[in-house]
């Protein structure tokens, strides 16, 4: 019987042909607030942790020794954040973690009543939100100002307003590098005794994170951004918040049930250790380079736009718009000559979608691109970025703009 020809979709054939593509210089890896490379003190842990295969929770030597080893992850992860050992639950990353806590927290305390967030949350949030509305909560979002900072004013009257279970706030916007007040929402939020959840995953590791000072409840952080492994992660829950028993074993203090990623949470403990080591050097060498990023492509791109808080904001991403330019067509130019960058949804991954940030920020209907720096990045490749961005911004500009007159002549003479 012949073999049948198989069709490839249009865009099942672009991603293969991505896929091909050799693997950029590390220098040019401008994706880390979206993934990051495995440190190196991660691997190794990482490895070492695959022999430990037994059993945490049995009593023979395996067990014992996959428990220390599990606890010892615990309590690296609990001093990074300012926890005691018995606040951190281990996830399946951010969010499992964000769930845990915003869906978790809200059904433990109320079979009906209202959360409020912002506007510009991670969509681990919004969509987590979104499911409770369907479950008959009510959701309200506080906004934003231009430069992406919440309005606390507003976000205030939310919570005088009764009925809430649960407010969040994320510490750091995952798309524009803004940072929120977080410390004094939790104030507020405890002075109308709501929890209050942060989703930190933009900002643990490559800031001090302190549950403390900041003074909330629950705080979720993704494993895979900070120089740890994908699929792992951890939920600091502050003693006397209670969250709902799972279903399932007791494992994780019948907060989360099933055996933990030993492996994974080893290795994402040691990342964090690791990256806690330089956190402040490493810190002002990245606001270095994404303030000299930050300028360049407002001074030299043109149509370029640069959003986020200028000083209030993560050391690591820089967001921008371009006017009159294909996002994809400029992702596809940039990802050609080595330089991996990010645009678009950050939920689907569609480069073309507009951004739901920059439209609370009075932006509407305007394409993100972002750049997240890494240990790896340099000043000569942030320099090499921008030399490259500046013409070919230009030339697609031209190309979209002639292309558009062609148009709107063709329907002239229709």
């Amino acid at each position: 019987m012949p073999e049948k020809t198989r069709t490839v979709p249009p865009a099942a054939s672009r991603i293969l042909w991505q896929d091909s593509r050799p693997v950029s210089d590390p220098e040019t890896y401008f994706d880390h607030h979206s993934a990051t490379p495995l440190h190196p003190a991660a691997r190794e842990a990482l490895i070492e942790a695959l022999d430990r295969f037994g059993d945490p929770l049995r009593r023979h030597g395996e067990g014992r020794a996959a428990e220390t080893a599990l606890e010892d992850a615990r309590e690296q992860v609990a001093d990074a954040v300012g926890a005691r050992p018995d606040e951190i639950v281990f996830t399946s990353g951010g969010t499992e973690s964000v769930a845990l806590a915003v869906w978790g927290l809200t059904r433990s305390r109320g079979r009906s009543g209202r959360v409020v967030t912002t506007a510009v949350e991670h969509p681990a949030v919004l969509g987590t939100c979104r499911a409770l509305t369907e479950a008959g909560y009510e959701v309200d979002r506080a906004g934003v100002d231009p430069d992406g900072r919440l309005d606390v004013d507003r976000f205030a009257s939310l919570l005088r307003a009764g009925g809430v279970l649960l407010a969040s706030v994320q510490h750091a916007n995952h798309e524009v590098g803004t940072l929120q007040p977080v410390g004094e929402a939790a104030m507020l939020a405890r002075e109308q005794g709501i929890p209050l959840h942060t989703d930190a995953g933009q900002t643990v590791g490559r800031l001090p994170v302190d549950v403390a000072k900041l003074g909330v409840d629950v705080l979720s952080l993704s494993g895979h951004a900070f120089g740890g492994p994908p699929g792992v992660g951890a939920l600091y829950v502050r003693t006397g918040i209670t969250l709902p028993v799972r279903h399932g074993d007791d494992r994780e203090r019948r907060r989360r049930p099933g055996a933990p990623n030993l492996p994974g949470v080893v290795a994402m403990a040691a990342a964090l250790e690791a990256s806690r080591a330089d956190l402040a050097d490493e810190a002002g060498r990245l606001w270095s380079l994404t303030t000299r990023l930050r300028d360049r492509i407002a001074s030299e791109v043109p149509g370029a736009t640069v959003h986020g808080h200028a000083t209030q904001r993560t050391p690591h991403l820089v967001a921008w718009s371009v006017a009159g330019v294909d996002p994809e067509a400029l992702l596809e130019a940039l990802d050609e000559r080595g330089f991996r960058v990010d645009a678009g949804s950050v939920a689907t991954g569609l480069p073309s979608e507009p951004s739901q940030v920059l439209d609370a920020m009075g932006v509407p209907d305007t394409v993100a691109f972002r750049a997240g720096l890494g240990r790896a990045t340099t000043q000569r490749a942030v320099d090499r970025f921008v030399d490259e961005l500046t013409p070919l911004v230009d030339r697609l500009a031209r190309v979209q703009a002639a292309s558009e007159q062609a148009f709107a002549r063709d329907l002239d003479q229709a």
